[in-house]
């Protein structure tokens, strides 16, 4: 596995998405995928638990998970953006060290930006 996603926390608005890439974590590897639906959610969330990993869905509801991701990089907990908009690639490599991950994905898509995640975080 390129890098540990043992705990991984998933922020994803759409259901089906999410347990499709829930699915994907754990055949990954990941041992505990917490789900979280909104940014309230996920903060909660961190606020209490520590994880090795997130994947983000950048557009959730109305707003963005860009308060979750400056929660993840004040911890050093390495994280990808998915998103299905093409601008977002900028916004995110600008402001955080990270991946971005274009939707739809697949599982091989997926382990692969693990795998660039991983090396841009050495």
């Amino acid at each position: 596995m390129p890098l540990n996603i043992s705990h991984s926390l998933l922020v994803e608005d759409n259901a089906i998405i999410a347990m499709d890439c829930e699915d994907m974590l754990r055949d990954l590897g990941a041992e505990v995928v917490e789900v979280c639906a909104t940014v309230d959610e996920a903060l909660s969330y961190l606020s209490k638990n520590a994880v090795d990993f997130a994947l983000l869905d950048l557009n959730i509801g109305s707003g963005t998970s860009l308060p979750v991701a400056t929660r993840l990089t004040e911890s050093q907990t390495p994280f990808i953006f998915a998103t299905g908009e093409e601008s977002s690639q900028e916004i995110s490599s600008l402001e955080y060290k990270t991946v971005v991950l274009q939707k739809p994905y697949t599982l091989h898509r997926l382990e692969e930006a693990l795998t660039d995640l991983k090396q841009i975080s050495q």
